[in-house]
Parts: C-alpha cells; sequence; structure tokens
C-alpha cells in the first residue's frame, strides 16, 4: 500500500470542475496521472506510489461522470463509492490538484492528440504516470505507444504501472464491484486497502426497530453500488466517532417487503442520535443473507444472535 502522510493536518488539494490551462502553468515539472480512479484502489495506489517518487507537484485527471456510463449506458455501471471520496482520500497521498474533466458525448469526440495537448500538455509534464491498460481519445485511439512518443516528444517521462495482483485476481474497480455485490466484503476490502462503505442521509423509517428493542439508523444513501442482501457486522463513522453497529440490506419480508430496499444500521451498545446526519458504514463481514420470519419473535431471536456474532468479529466485550 501507498505509503500515508503522517501529518494529521493534510496538505489543501485544489479541485479543478472547469480546466484552466493558465492556471496550469501553476504546476510546473508536474507529475500527471490519468484514470478513473473509481474507488481508489490499491492498484490505483500503486500509480500514486509511482508519482511519489517524481519531484514537482502531483496532479490527477480523471472524468465525471465514468466514461462507460456515457458511452456504454446499456451496461449501466454504477460507481464503487461517492463522488466525493476521490477528493477526500488523495491528499494523503501528496496529490497537489484533483482535475474532475465532464464527460460527454462531445469531449469523447476528442482525438487522442486533442486530449493530450489540450489537457495534459498544458501542465508542461516532467513525468506522467498511466495503468498498463491505459486508453484514451475517441474511441480509445490513444494507445501507450502513442502516449509514449508524445512523452517523449516533450520530454517527459512516461511510466506505465503494472496490474497489481492479489491471490492471482487483477485489482480492478469492476472485480471489486464484483465481489461488493456478491457481498464479499472482506475480500473486496483487501482489493480495496480498506473497507468497502455506505454513505448517506440518516432519515426517519418506520419505527419497528425502536418497537422490538433495536434502534435502527434508517441511511438514505449516495452510493451507486450496494452490497448484496442481508446482514453485516459493520462498524459506523459519526461526528468524528466510530461505533460497532450491524446493519441490514434488504427488504423486510417479514413485514411485506413492498417497501424497497433499505439500509439500517444498528449500534451496538449505543444509542447515538442521528437524524439528519451523513454516516458512513463500513462494511466488515456478511453474517447471512436477508431472511423472511414466520413473526416478530423468530425475527428479535435472529437479530440477538446477529449481534452477538458481530461482536465477536468486531472484538467487542
Amino acid at each position: 500500500m501507498v505509503p500515508l502522510r503522517k501529518s494529521v493536518i493534510l496538505p489543501a488539494m485544489q479541485v479543478w470542475r472547469e480546466f484552466d490551462p493558465k492556471a496550469a502553468s501553476g504546476f510546473p515539472g508536474a507529475a500527471v496521472m490519468i484514470g478513473n480512479f473509481d474507488g481508489l484502489h490499491r492498484g490505483h495506489q500503486s500509480l500514486l506510489q509511482a508519482a511519489g517518487r517524481c519531484p514537482g507537484p502531483r496532479v490527477v485527471i480523471t472524468f465525471d461522470p465514468h466514461p462507460l456510463q456515457v458511452l456504454q449506458p446499456a451496461k449501466a455501471l454504477k460507481r464503487l463509492l461517492p463522488r466525493e471520496d476521490l477528493a477526500e482520500q488523495l491528499p494523503r497521498y501528496g496529490v497537489d490538484l484533483l482535475i474532475l474533466l465532464k464527460f460527454d458525448r462531445s469531449f469523447a469526440a476528442q482525438t487522442a492528440e486533442e486530449f493530450l495537448n489540450t489537457y495534459v500538455g498544458a501542465f508542461t509534464p516532467k513525468h506522467i504516470i498511466a495503468g498498463y491498460d491505459f486508453g484514451f481519445g475517441k474511441a480509445r485511439e490513444g494507445s501507450l505507444q502513442s502516449l509514449r512518443l508524445w512523452s517523449e516528444a516533450r520530454d517527459a517521462k512516461l511510466h506505465v504501472v503494472q496490474p497489481m495482483r492479489i491471490d492471482g485476481d487483477i485489482i480492478s474497480s469492476r472485480r471489486i464491484r464484483d465481489l461488493v455485490t456478491a457481498g464479499d466484503v472482506e475480500h473486496a476490502a483487501l482489493l480495496l486497502g480498506r473497507p468497502f462503505y455506505l454513505r448517506g442521509e440518516v432519515v426517519a423509517g418506520a419505527g419497528r426497530g425502536q418497537q422490538i428493542g433495536v434502534p435502527t439508523m434508517n441511511q438514505h444513501v449516495q452510493n451507486e453500488t450496494l452490497p448484496q442482501q442481508g446482514a453485516y457486522a459493520t462498524r459506523t463513522r459519526l461526528k468524528g466517532m466510530t461505533y460497532p453497529s450491524v446493519t441490514n440490506i434488504g427488504i423486510n419480508p417479514t413485514f411485506g417487503g413492498n417497501e424497497g430496499v433499505k439500509v439500517e444500521t444498528h449500534v451496538l451498545d449505543a444509542t447515538p442520535y442521528a437524524r439528519g446526519e451523513t454516516i458512513d458504514v463500513d462494511f466488515v463481514h456478511r453474517l447471512r443473507p436477508e431472511m423472511k420470519f414466520a413473526g416478530i419473535e423468530d425475527l428479535k431471536q435472529q437479530i440477538q444472535k446477529d449481534i452477538l456474532k458481530a461482536k465477536q468479529l468486531l472484538g467487542v466485550k
């Protein structure tokens, strides 16, 4: 993993949502990284590690929305983590500038040469860092070879980062997304380098948890990707505190299952008031699939079993 900056006070990172070629001159000799960075997983972190060995400011160029959401909408690609996650994480790795380029059909029509000249060339970079499978420009006509030639012509060095593997699997956003949607949040965390989490505002629910003695925080989730329905051992982050918890994702089949998918979190041995607050819920381990019970008493017994198992997994006495 990329070592994080040790200072508690992180350096300021600029975020551009509109590209400013004149302001790019303020980052002389930059090390420029280009990619989607969906989830900022350990493979992405290897690009940051390569950039960390280069002198000069570090610049990340990425796209919003994800190019596949525009070019192949039928595939309905879902981002792994909230859009804000990248901007929150990158300062920890020493990035000085994040550029979020608006990706649409017009942007996609640019040639590879136009893209490089407009967005990368503006920095007069000394180093360019890209992944092994990098392609760019109209119909992905730009290749690593064309990027290398472009870089050499401008006295910049191209660093190509090879794939990172764990247990034979190449780390990729697609692979992690598949693991999360299958409920394998432990394996997903290994590839991410941190737990997969859901972010969202705590909103009013039906109040059933309170009625059965297990109050829950109902989360209006921002994420596009959700773990498979079921019960999970989790950790909930709220106002700088982290609480052990149990989270259920599902349709509440015991109560009819006609209210849509809900994300409900019960904090263990604490009752923090969170209505209207935004919480992050880290997924640690899947306890069981979603189940329909014969009645409320059976449900309550299972919830207590879930809580006991979660405490064991989370190290709660």
